[in-house]
């Protein structure tokens, strides 16, 4: 299912997806992941690319698991960055760029104070300054965003 939600993502951020759809619910059927918009879209061919994508919402649907708008894809992937910075995975300071570049992307008035607090962060990591002090600035700042915006 996680990569179906990817797919999700991936379509709301307007990237093409058309052609891996078919592909993607066959995978899922065999996972035990089933639904009836889920089964049509397996059968379908590479060709069928808008096809794909409105069985692929459906199916989504289905799942309980609708394709976000843009917005709800741009804080997913901030909520994905900012729980891998808590749990300590990945590049924290790779992660609090990509929480600034969605934030700021979103052009959201209510998100432009979290892009301006990982910009801060981001700008901050540099030779000259503490790594360890960063990285936990970081992942307090991560802390208090997933307990802002919760899923």
């Amino acid at each position: 299912m996680e990569h179906l939600r990817d797919l999700a993502i991936r379509l709301a951020m307007d990237e093409p997806v058309g052609e891996d759809l078919p592909m993607a619910a066959a995978h899922a059927l065999t996972r035990g992941v089933d639904s009836p918009g889920l089964r049509e879209l397996a059968g379908l061919s590479k060709g069928q690319s808008r096809e794909a994508v409105d069985l692929f919402r459906q199916a989504m649907d289905e799942l309980g698991s609708p394709v976000p708008d843009e917005r709800g894809a741009r804080l997913h992937l901030m909520r994905q960055a900012a729980a891998s910075i808590v749990a300590g995975e990945g590049d924290a300071e790779n992660l609090a760029h990509e929480i600034y570049c969605q934030a700021a992307a979103s052009r959201l008035p209510e998100l432009r104070p979290v892009a301006d607090r990982f910009f801060e962060l981001y700008v901050g990591w540099g030779a000259a300054f503490d790594q360890t002090e960063e990285a936990t600035a970081a992942t307090k700042a991560a802390q208090s965003f997933l307990y802002d915006h919760p899923a």
